[in-house]
């Protein structure tokens, strides 16, 4: 009979064992489901959002300096072009 009892009481610990596991399991399945449809494609949206506004500052810089670079050419132009006056 002790023998009995012993063997119920191992196997029920054996049993929370193996539940507090299937917990642990199904907890963790939760998270990664979170990380897989939630945190990841939202990290993957800023990325590209940063990437799309670096790119579009680029290409505003690069149309800001191309007109400095024409405007300062066309003044270089027009002190040469004008002919000084000496008295």
């Amino acid at each position: 009979m002790t023998e009995a009892v012993k063997n119920v009481v191992e196997l029920s610990a054996a049993e929370a064992a193996i539940r507090r596991l299937a917990e642990a399991i199904s907890a963790t399945k939760r998270r990664v489901n979170s990380l897989e449809n939630i945190v990841v494609p939202r990290i993957e949206n800023t990325i590209r959002y940063i990437e799309m506004s670096l790119q579009e500052r680029s290409r505003e810089d690069f149309f800001r300096l191309k007109r400095i670079k024409t405007r300062l050419e066309e003044e270089e132009e027009e002190t040469v072009k004008v002919p000084q006056i000496s008295g």
